[in-house]
């Protein structure tokens, strides 16, 4: 049966459109020679017309929200059915380079466009945003495009004014849009499933492992800190080093712990100190007050916090030391954004499918993602980008590394967006068959189950199954009691099909030694009259249930308990697959 997979030949193709697109929109430009391109220019709406463009022509409906993002909307099987949303943003930051953000709009359209080339519907419909604002470059303040969308706007933002004086509210109108709206861009917690955003990595670890993606498993957290050491000035010829209160000397030595202490701290971790302003400033003073700021991240909070309170302790004790004060306000904060970890898995597929091995890492940088995370699950696929440079016109992707994207990003996609049900119908065999597998250890059945696709409901697959069962004799229940756990004994191994034993045995209290010593003893006196090991259907069943249960069938014929034994296992063996098309 055919598997909806973009093959070689059209992955490079879409690559291809992808990096001239890109270049497309690089020449919307506020600056002649580089990119600039800010959140509700003229060259913002430009763009936004031209994407809405290209998606008019893969079969989507567009509109720009009520905060400037550009919408597109591609229908599944049933109109109005939720939707997988895909997107990046579209503005940029100074003298940019032109696939950051970028990159992830446009192969957003490629996925999009391959639904439409093959005239394919999925069971939930696939949506694109291309934010307005992620940077922050002319307001100050970011991810103005995503907060609309989860409407989180604060009120104070409308106030906000660029360097020439015009304020976000202002900037609205002169954009054609109404202030006042703002709220209509939100979106209901209903209308989503989930938030794929493909990105360039912005970092150099794919590069060094030699690979074209990798799959994000949190956005950092960070903190940012203005720090001041407060020393004494002094002649730079007269007053001896063993007496002087010197706050660059203090800044230097601190710098020095900040490095080695964070690197110990593992590779997720980074802090940096990224300015630093010396006073008086002369080359013959010493410098008795030093202002420097500290950038402190990781994809884990309580990691993070425990770095950053012993980064300022130090401070503060080499301050100590030296006879000298120290300070550290704190004027930024945002908490890591773990993505989803079912996405996670999902996309992690996928790029082994086309790579043969995943990468999982952290983002280092921030990402719309980071505001989505708030109202819907998110799930980031990194591109390798060149010597991880970005915010740069050297930033650059090869055509190899997107068709590898376009191709992940697509397979992904179109599993998600399908019900289990149709996920199974147009599986490949074996993929068809490793899903149903751990629902019981019978081959033949598992095949037969499979043989009989297409299903045109659950309810025609579960009597389908449930026929099948009723040819199972004494060699099917030995076969597929063969890998089944006694009843009070935790199934070994970390197989699907010994999970689904463990949590279907997880109300037997096995700290309980009496009940444990009772079924233990059931058990061995079962297995010796009836030759295999009790089986029921333990789900929803106190260990005492269980154990009485155990008991009345110890009196069963052989034939009588053979045909119990049997009804245990096709109950046990449907309930698993309603389970696994839940």
């Amino acid at each position: 049966m055919a598997k909806l997979v973009m093959n070689e030949g059209e992955a490079a193709k879409a690559a291809r459109r992808v990096l001239q697109r890109a270049d497309e929109l690089a020449a919307i430009s506020e600056t002649p020679g580089a990119l600039t391109r800010v959140y509700l220019s003229p060259e913002h709406l430009r763009a936004n017309h031209l994407v809405a463009g290209w998606m008019e022509q893969i079969g989507m409906t567009t509109w720009q929200d009520a905060v400037g993002n550009i919408c597109g909307r591609y229908e599944g099987l049933n109109e109005g059915a939720p939707a997988i949303l895909l997107g990046s943003h579209l503005d940029t930051v100074r003298n940019a380079g032109r696939y950051d953000g970028m990159l992830g709009v446009l192969s957003a359209l490629e996925v999009v466009a391959f639904l439409y080339q093959h005239d394919i519907q999925l069971d939930q419909a696939i949506e694109i945003i291309g934010f307005g604002d992620e940077e922050g470059t002319r307001f100050g303040i970011t991810l103005l495009g995503s907060r609309g969308v989860t409407g989180t706007w604060p009120e104070h933002w409308l106030a906000c004014e660029d360097a020439a004086g015009v304020s976000v509210a202002q900037a609205l109108v002169n954009a054609g849009l109404d202030p006042a709206r703002i709220g209509h861009a939100a979106r209901q917690p209903e209308e989503f499933s989930a938030y794929l955003e493909l990105h360039i990595e912005q970092g150099p670890v794919l590069e060094q492992e030699e690979l074209a993606l990798g799959v994000v498993t949190a956005i950092n957290g960070a903190r940012r800190l203005n720090c001041r050491f407060t020393g004494e000035a002094g002649h730079a010829g007269t007053v001896p080093m063993s007496i002087r209160k010197d706050a660059l000397a203090a800044s230097a030595e601190w710098m020095i712990f900040i490095e080695n202490t964070t690197r110990a701290h593992g590779p997720n971790l980074v802090a940096t100190v990224g300015t630093l302003q010396c006073a008086p400033g002369a080359v013959n003073v010493i410098p008795g007050d030093v202002h420097l700021t500290l950038d402190i991240r990781s994809p884990e909070d309580a990691s993070l916090e425990v770095l950053l309170g012993q980064l300022l302790r130090e401070g503060e004790q080499i301050a100590a030391r030296r006879g000298i004060a120290f300070s550290a306000e704190t004027y930024y904060s945002i908490p890591a954004t773990p993505c989803d970890t079912a996405l996670q898995r999902e996309l992690g597929t996928s790029v082994n499918e086309v790579q043969g091995r995943c990468l999982s890492l952290p983002s280092g940088a921030g990402h719309d993602a980071i505001a989505i995370a708030e109202r819907w699950p998110v799930g980031m696929l990194f591109v390798r980008c060149d010597r991880g440079v970005s915010h740069h016109p050297a930033e650059s992707v090869i055509e190899e590394d997107v068709t590898l994207a376009v191709q992940a990003y697509t397979q992904a996609v179109v599993r998600l967006a399908q019900t289990p049900l149709r996920a199974f119908n147009l599986a490949e065999e074996a993929d068809a068959l490793n899903l149903i597998s751990p629902c019981v250890a019978l081959p033949e059945w598992t095949k037969n189950v499979v043989a009989q696709r297409p299903y045109d409901s659950l309810r025609a697959l579960t009597e389908s199954a449930a026929q099948l069962t009723q040819a199972w004799n004494r060699n099917d229940l030995l076969l597929a009691l063969s890998t089944h756990p006694r009843i009070g004994e935790k199934a070994q191994g970390s197989s699907k099909e010994a999970v689904l034993s463990q949590g279907e045995q997880s109300a037997v209290n096995t700290r309980n030694s009496a009940l444990s010593l009772a079924l233990v003893q059931g058990n061995a006196e079962y297995e010796a009259r009836f030759g295999h090991v009790f089986l029921i259907r333990a789900k929803g069943r106190s260990g005492e249930e269980i154990l009485a249960e155990l008991q009345r069938r110890l009196h069963n014929s052989p034939a009588k308990e053979e045909a119990e034994a049997l009804e245990q296992l096709r109950q046990i063996t449907l309930l698993r697959l309603e389970g696994v098309f839940a």
